[in-house]
This record gives C-alpha cells, sequence and structure tokens, in this order.
C-alpha cells in the first residue's frame, strides 16, 4: 500500500495591554491506495467486464449500489428496469450494467438490477483533518478553547443505526420502539420524504434493504468545540501565607459544541457523526476543579 499526505502547524503569540495571547492551527491530509494483493485474495467484483478491484484503490473504499431516491408513483416503477423488490415509496436503485462494459468505462444499462451494478461508491478517510487553539492570560486569570474537525469525510459505519432509526422490518426488532424518523418515512400524504415506506417485510432489492448502497452512506464532517477552560490562580501573596507554593481553581467544559450537516443530500442522521457507528455520542462533560502545589 502507497501513503501520502502532509501536516502544517502555525503558532502565533503576542502580548496586548498586558494580555498574553496565542494562537496556533494544524491541518492535515492522508491518502492511500492498494497497490498489490497477493493472486490468492485478490477478488474481482462481477461487472460484466468492468475493472472493479481494489488495486490502485483507497484502503477505505466502500463498495455498494448507486440509490436513486424513492419511487414516487407508479409510473416511475412501471418505468424503471426489472429491480426485485420495486414499489412506491422503495428505495431505486441504479442500472450501471451492461453488456458494453469496458474497465474504466461507464457502461449502458442492462435493464436490470443484479450484484453487477454495485461499485465503488466512496471513500470513508477525510479530505482534511484541522484544528484550531486559543489561549489567553491576564494577570491571574487564564482562558483556552480548542477547536477540531474533519472535513470531506463520508461514512457507512452508521448503518446498523440507521436501520433502527429509520426502517422496521429491516431492523429486526419487531415489537420494540423504533426511531422518530420513521414518522417521516413515505406515505401518499408525504411522497417527498427520502425515507422508505414502512414495511414489516423488508421487500426492497431482492428481500433486503441491508444492501450497502449510497443510501448510508452519509456526511459525516464535523466541527467541535473540544475543550474550554478557564482558570484563576491565586496570588502568591496569599498562597505562601498558607505555605502553598501555587493554587489554581478552574472550570473545564469538554465537547460543549458540534457542528454537521443536519439535512439535505447525504445528511448525517446518527447522534453523533465523530461515532457514526454507534447509537451514542461523546458525551458534553464540565469538571471543576482545584490544583494545589505544596
Amino acid at each position: 500500500m502507497e501513503n501520502q499526505g502532509f501536516e502544517f502547524q502555525l503558532t502565533y503569540r503576542n502580548r496586548i495591554a498586558g494580555i498574553q495571547y496565542n494562537i496556533s492551527a494544524n491541518l492535515s491530509r492522508y491518502r492511500n491506495k492498494v497497490t498489490e494483493l497477493p493472486t490468492t485474495v485478490l477478488t474481482q467484483y462481477p461487472g460484466n467486464g468492468a475493472d472493479k478491484i481494489i488495486l490502485g484503490r483507497p484502503r477505505n473504499s466502500v463498495f455498494g449500489y448507486y440509490a436513486d431516491g424513492i419511487f414516487k408513483t407508479q409510473e416511475e416503477v412501471d418505468a424503471h428496469v426489472t429491480q426485485s423488490g420495486k414499489g412506491i415509496g422503495r428505495i431505486r436503485y441504479r442500472d450501471i450494467s451492461g453488456p458494453g462494459a469496458t474497465a474504466g468505462n461507464t457502461p449502458p444499462p442492462d435493464g436490470a438490477i443484479t450484484t453487477a451494478d454495485r461499485d465503488f461508491i466512496g471513500i470513508t478517510d477525510p479530505d482534511f483533518i484541522y484544528g484550531i487553539n486559543l489561549g489567553l492570560r491576564y494577570k491571574q486569570w487564564d482562558f483556552s478553547m480548542f477547536w477540531s474537525g474533519v472535513a470531506g469525510k463520508y461514512d457507512d459505519s452508521g448503518r446498523t443505526v440507521k436501520l433502527n432509526s429509520q426502517f422496521i422490518g429491516a431492523a429486526g426488532h419487531m415489537g420494540q420502539n423504533y426511531g422518530k424518523q420513521t414518522l417521516d418515512a413515505w406515505t401518499p400524504e408525504n411522497p417527498n420524504s427520502k425515507i422508505p415506506a414502512l414495511s414489516l417485510r423488508d421487500v426492497n432489492l431482492e428481500g433486503s434493504t441491508r444492501q450497502n448502497s449510497t443510501y448510508f452512506l452519509e456526511n459525516t464532517s464535523y466541527f467541535k468545540l473540544r475543550n474550554l477552560e478557564i482558570g484563576y490562580t491565586v496570588p502568591r501573596s496569599l498562597s505562601n501565607k498558607v505555605l502553598i507554593q501555587n493554587a489554581r481553581l478552574y472550570l473545564l467544559g469538554r465537547n460543549l459544541l458540534k457542528f454537521y450537516k443536519k439535512s439535505g443530500d447525504q445528511a448525517f442522521t446518527g447522534a453523533d457523526p465523530e461515532t457514526p457507528g454507534t447509537a451514542y455520542p461523546i458525551p458534553l462533560s464540565i469538571t471543576m476543579g482545584l490544583n494545589v502545589t505544596f
């Protein structure tokens, strides 16, 4: 495997009117590609002649179908190619395979959705990873703030979470509570929904909405306020009177804010884009403390 990337960090420090401050920022990016595999593990996915192997592609490539929206009318269903389980309110898949397929070319459709219509549909590695640090100090007071984030990251590891929150029959939890997103599922009265119609049977694509596709590929880019801290150091003239070298009171907050795509195409629908494969976010916490040096 071949790896390439870069990392930059810039720091600036200054003092204005008794206020000391520093600002630092970092930015990094990496990419990799698989360059060689033993023939015993080199698998070519079915593609009617199309080159669909991992060689020359990033290790964290995602393979699956292209979801092409939801069938809204019977006319759309009738006009679409052969697709097992197709129907109004169900996921429509794109036909990309055909007898004219060749390596590197987009083949004409062959009139049916089969396993040959799977392709490399995304990369879970982010475009960039970045962070910003800010520190201030004035007399006995100090303040610091740290932001971090990732940009251009798409992930399908939250597929199970999405199944549990948007589907019924596919989730396998018959008789239990479901995610509130099911309330916005497709119905004749809600024809523009991007969530498939609810069904006790898993009827999409050969009997399984679990098929990996761009429907489960979500934008997991985020920007978070990691740490926010304010502190007060007791003057030496006071601390020395009680035989203390240094005493500092502080208030620290972690994971106070997060910004991510919540609506539109490929919006993130889980609890936390940093942990897309779990149903729980990284917790917010607030800590008050006292550091004492004798």
